[in-house]
């Protein structure tokens, strides 16, 4: 009797699935899909930790920093039915992971390749989640099992969640977990996973900048999949570079009034740039346009010296900080960037593509991480840590940037246009360790007063 009922509802369930399909109702193929999921990843992730050596529990500022990062990621998730969980797998092999349900895996040797970099961990963190947004982990899982999960679901609608077919999946979701979700599959979270990071106040260059450091990667502690199922890092990198131009707000043209603000504070601001912030260096060009290198005297040493003495200077301007000094040099019949740190050794050189133009001015931006470069008829953007161009004038072209606090400001023609980057808000983690007053013992020597003189003893040890 028992067995006939149980027939009766596995023949129910079917039919009630076939139903649902042949009118597609949207609605309840979610329900039973996210009621899978969170069973398939609350399965799968006891057997994910223990198969990478357990979890490790960074120490505790550390801790509240990956924290404030991934709960202001999180916060930024569309699907509200999914409790998103970060933890952190007691392996050097670098890698990160997203099971179904919202479970979120760093491994401690990814963390250790991000190296407190705030934006690059939001750019793989928001990666991972993005692969849950997209549900790729339970849609790869249900087309390997589309035979078996086409027979199972019946009972899924009668609230009968079969042990065993968790089980199947959970060790096929494993599987195809290790040879990843599928190139396409991995452009989506990059390109999703950077718009996460962006509305929760970081900047996007950290998707690049992660990407850079996987490709300068020693392969040994990468993951073969990684090279295997996903798509060319060359080409992900190229991708969220391009995207980035997304973030910024279109140019907008200023009024009248506010241009010839610009144009003197402009003027100002160039000038003020050419000084070294800390006092220690003066610097200036060479009389004739013709000689080659930057003059520079060196106030603390009191001596004059020459950099970039095997170039032709252009112009140059000092960083808000003054630990960068950007250069613009003649590269032969082009222009190059280059830059030096603050004692004049050369850190990074770029040349423009000569369909841009000739390099003609620079501007910092206010925190000294950006660098604005005014170009024949374009205006593009470079990060001093990170190299990519984002072309902020458009097709319509700029020239002469100038950095303000209240975004980049360039000129077509007669008009000056503004542009805005994405807000960026710092990471802020309180010190978890409460201050104590120590006591100290302090050495106090004692004086005595003998007629007229004075006469210290040796000190001894008291307490304030």
């Amino acid at each position: 009797m028992k067995t006939e009922r149980f027939a009766a509802r596995v023949v129910l369930g079917i039919v009630l699935l076939v139903l649902f399909a042949l009118v597609g109702t949207a609605h309840a193929d979610v329900l039973w899909k996210d009621k899978f999921e969170q069973a398939l990843g609350r399965g799968a992730a006891p057997q994910l930790v223990e198969e990478y050596g357990g979890e490790y529990i960074p120490p505790i500022w550390e801790r509240m920093w990956l924290e404030e990062i991934f709960t202001r990621l999180a916060a930024q998730a569309e699907r509200r039915e999914i409790e998103y969980s970060l933890s952190v797998l007691n392996t050097f092999e670098q890698n990160a992971f997203a099971l179904p349900g919202g479970y979120i895996f760093l491994t401690r040797g990814l963390l250790q390749l991000i190296n407190g970099d705030e934006t690059k961990l939001a750019a793989v963190l928001g990666h991972e989640i993005a692969h849950v947004e997209k549900r790729h982990g339970i849609n790869a899982v249900l087309r390997q099992l589309s035979l078996t999960i086409a027979f199972e679901m019946g009972m899924i609608w009668l609230d009968v969640l079969p042990p065993e077919l968790v089980r199947v999946a959970s060790v096929t979701l494993l599987e195809l977990l290790k040879r990843g979700w599928g190139r396409d599959a991995e452009y989506e979270a990059d390109l999703l996973g950077q718009h996460l990071a962006v509305r929760a106040g970081f900047d996007p260059i950290g998707a690049v900048a992660m990407l850079d450091d996987l490709l300068d990667a020693d392969p040994e502690q990468m993951p073969t999949h990684i090279f295997s199922s996903h798509p060319d890092t060359r080409n992900r990198r190229n991708r969220v570079e391009e995207n980035i131009i997304s973030f910024w707000s279109e140019p907008e043209p200023l009024g009248g009034k506010r241009q010839a603000e610009i144009a003197e504070l402009g003027r100002i601001l160039t000038q003020n740039r050419r000084t070294d912030p800390r006092s220690r260096f003066a610097l200036s060009l060479s009389e004739s346009p013709l000689d080659a290198g930057l003059l520079v005297y060196d106030q603390q040493r009191q001596e004059t010296l020459v950099w970039l003495n095997d170039k032709i200077v252009q112009t140059f301007s000092w960083s808000p900080t003054g630990e960068t000094l950007a250069v613009v040099v003649h590269d032969g019949p082009n222009s190059a960037l280059v830059l030096l740190n603050r004692h004049g050794y050369v850190v990074e050189e770029w040349s423009p593509d000569p369909d841009q133009g000739t390099l003609t001015s620079i501007s910092w931006s206010p925190d000294g991480k950006m660098l604005a470069l005014g170009l024949t008829d374009a205006v593009v953007v470079t990060y001093v840590d990170c190299p990519v161009q984002i072309p902020v004038s458009g097709v319509a072209g700029g020239t002469d940037p100038i950095w303000l606090d209240d975004g980049l400001h360039f000129r077509r023609g007669e008009l000056w246009y503004r542009s805005e980057p994405p807000t960026v808000e710092p990471v802020e983690v309180s010190n978890p360790v409460p201050r104590v007053l120590q006591r100290r013992r302090i050495l106090s020597p004692t004086v005595i007063r003998e007629e007229g003189s004075i006469r210290l003893t040796r000190p001894s040890l008291t307490l304030p």
